[in-house]
């Protein structure tokens, strides 16, 4: 089942690569997200809120791009490490980062997400390696 939950994640990724953001339905409901060690931490449960987040956060960068480099399988979790990209609206000061995600699903539905922006802590998290 664990690789399964790789390619759940790794087609969610395809679809945003495309500006798809319809894949509601790979989610729980009340799906448990946080921006755990973010510049501007934050933490919500369900789909609304979790996009409401994203659209606020987002709100702050021109060209966000976050393209995924590794999926590791880690049981009912799946290990992403991703590299981030973007320009601040106000200061058009570019970041770049290298930043994790943890993606935790039962059932074929992604009850948890986890974005990390310290890989290492990301990776303690999941129980190392």
């Amino acid at each position: 089942m664990s690789q399964e939950n790789v390619e759940i994640v790794r087609l969610i990724y395809e679809g945003w690569a495309r500006g798809d953001f319809s894949a509601a339905e790979a989610f729980d409901p009340a799906v448990d997200f946080e921006m755990v060690d973010w510049p501007h931490p934050a933490r919500s449960r369900g789909i609304a809120e979790m996009s409401s987040i994203w659209e606020e956060t987002l709100s702050a960068w021109d060209d966000f791009r976050a393209e995924p480099s590794d999926f590791l399988d880690r049981g009912d979790s799946v290990l992403v490490f991703t590299h981030v990209e973007a320009f601040g609206k106000e200061s058009g000061a570019e970041v770049s980062a290298d930043t994790a995600a943890i993606w935790t699903i039962e059932d074929g539905k992604v009850v948890r997400l986890a974005l990390y922006w310290d890989t290492a802590t990301a990776q303690r998290a999941v129980g190392g390696f």
